[in-house]
C-alpha cells in the first residue's frame, strides 16, 4: 500500500476501534453495575443529614410539600387532561401546589385559570412573550413553594403514585434529584415498538448510572428535586434544557441523581421516522451543550465515578463517537480511489453485517442509525449553525389525549 492508503486505513481502524472500544467498556461497566445488589456510599458522596430546606422523608405521615412546575406553550389541546391527571394523584392535594409556567398565544391560560377557580393548588405563572422552556421551568422553579419540586411536561401523564414514588427517594440523604421511566402508549404503532426498545435500553443504562454513582438522562417529564439544593439556580449558567442542567447542578454539589423504575410517567413516542429524528436531535444537542457546560467536573476525584467515569464517557459517545463514525465512511470511500480492492472488501464485510443485523435485529440497528445520525444532525446545528434547542419546539404526534388506566 501506499502512504496515503496506509494513513486513510490506519486512520478507519482508529475510529472504528475507538467507537467500539467506547461502547464496549462502557456497556462492560453498566452490565456490571447493574448485576450487583446495591449502591455502596462511598466518601466522595454526602452521607450527613439535611439542614431543615433538605429534609429527609421518613414515613406517609411526614409527607412534604411538593410543587409540580410545568412549563407550557400553546396546549390548549391536551391541557385539560393534563389538568385532571395532576388532580387524580394520590398524593395529598393539600400538600399539593401545581405551578403552569406559561408563554402561549392561545386559550392554554385561560382554561389554567378556570381550573384554579374549583382548586385552589393550581396557579398561573404567565408570561406574554416567548420563553422557552429552560426559562420557564427555571421561573417556575424559583416561584414553587414546596419542599420538593417536581418537573412535569403538558404532553406526559404521571401514574397516579407517582409523586409519592418519586417523594419517598428522598429518605436517603444522599440524593438530591430523581427521574423516572416512560411508559409508552402507542405500542401498538412500528414507531413505539423501536422507541421503546430504545427506552429498554436507556433504563438499563441509567438503573446501572444510578447504582455506580448518578444518571445522567433526566426526563423532565417525571423528576424531582430538593428545593433546598436549587435556590441559587442564578448561578447556573449553563446551556440546553434546564432540566438536565439543574441535575448536573444538584450533583456538582455532591449529591446523588438517581432513575427510579417504580416512578412511572406515560406518554405517546413520535409517530414517524422523521418526528424521531427530530426529537432525538433536540435532545441529542441539549445534552451535549449541558454536559460540556459541567466539563469542570470531569475527571474529578470529588465527584467520584461520576466525573471520572459516567460524564466523560457519555459525553464521548454523544459528541465524539458519531463523528468519527462518519469519518471513518469518508476515510473508507477516499481509500478506494487508492485501494480499491482493499476497500470494496471492507465494504463487503460491512454490507453483509448490516444485512445480517437487520435480518435479525432490524429494530435495534434502524434505532442504532436514527441515533448516530440525530446526534451528527445535533452536533452540526450546535457548531456550524449555532442553533437554540430551548424552545418547546413540538413534534405533534406527542400530544394526543388518551385515558389513562390507573
Amino acid at each position: 500500500m501506499s502512504e496515503v492508503s496506509t494513513i486513510l486505513f490506519s486512520f478507519f481502524v482508529f475510529c472504528i476501534s475507538f467507537s467500539v472500544s467506547v461502547f464496549g467498556v462502557y456497556g462492560g461497566l453498566i452490565l456490571y453495575y447493574n448485576k450487583s445488589k446495591k449502591y455502596k456510599a462511598t466518601e466522595t458522596l454526602k452521607t450527613t443529614a439535611f439542614s431543615s430546606d433538605t429534609t429527609s422523608i421518613r414515613n406517609k405521615d411526614d409527607e412534604p410539600t411538593v410543587s409540580i412546575v410545568v412549563p407550557t406553550h400553546n396546549e390548549k389541546s391536551i391541557i385539560s387532561q393534563r389538568i385532571e391527571n395532576f388532580l387524580s394523584s394520590d398524593y395529598p392535594l393539600q400538600k399539593l401546589e401545581i405551578l403552569f409556567v406559561d408563554d402561549s398565544d392561545d386559550s392554554t391560560p385561560q382554561i389554567i385559570q378556570e381550573y384554579s377557580k374549583k382548586n385552589p393548588c393550581i396557579h398561573l405563572l404567565s408570561f406574554d412573550h416567548r420563553m422557552g422552556y429552560s426559562p420557564s421551568l427555571i421561573a417556575g422553579c424559583k416561584a414553587a413553594k414546596g419542599e420538593i419540586v417536581v418537573f412535569a411536561e403538558a404532553s406526559s401523564f404521571l401514574a397516579p403514585d407517582a409523586i409519592h414514588n418519586l417523594v419517598k427517594n428522598f429518605n436517603n440523604p444522599e440524593i438530591g434529584a430523581v427521574t423516572g421511566k416512560d411508559v409508552l402508549l402507542n405500542l401498538n404503532e412500528g414507531m413505539g415498538q423501536s422507541e421503546n426498545m430504545y427506552l429498554k435500553i436507556l433504563d438499563f443504562v441509567r438503573r446501572g448510572e444510578s447504582k455506580m454513582d448518578s444518571t445522567v438522562y433526566m426526563k423532565g417529564e417525571a423528576a424531582a428535586v430538593r428545593k433546598g439544593l436549587i435556590l441559587d439556580l442564578d448561578k447556573l449558567d449553563a446551556p440546553g434544557t434546564a432540566d438536565t442542567a439543574i441535575a448536573l447542578f444538584v450533583r456538582s454539589k455532591g449529591y446523588r441523581f438517581i432513575f427510579d423504575p417504580e416512578v412511572r410517567f406515560f406518554e405517546y413516542s413520535p409517530s414517524t421516522r422523521e418526528g424521531r429524528v427530530k426529537q432525538k436531535t433536540i435532545r441529542g444537542a441539549n445534552l451535549i451543550k449541558v454536559i460540556w457546560s459541567f466539563r469542570a467536573l470531569f475527571f474529578r476525584r470529588r465527584f467520584g465515578k461520576f466525573g471520572s467515569i459516567i460524564l466523560p464517557f457519555n459525553f464521548a459517545m454523544l459528541a465524539f463517537v458519531p463523528f468519527l463514525i462518519l469519518l471513518a465512511a469518508i476515510s473508507l470511500a477516499a481509500l478506494a480511489f487508492f485501494e480499491p480492492l482493499l476497500a470494496l472488501t471492507v465494504w463487503l464485510v460491512i454490507g453483509l453485517s448490516l444485512a445480517v443485523g437487520l435480518i435479525g435485529f432490524r429494530e435495534i440497528v434502524l434505532m442504532f442509525f436514527d441515533f448516530e445520525y440525530s446526534l451528527l444532525k445535533a452536533i452540526f446545528e450546535i457548531v456550524f449553525i449555532r442553533k437554540s434547542h430551548d424552545k418547546i419546539d413540538k413534534v405533534e404526534s406527542t400530544r394526543r389525549n388518551k385515558k389513562i388506566a390507573n
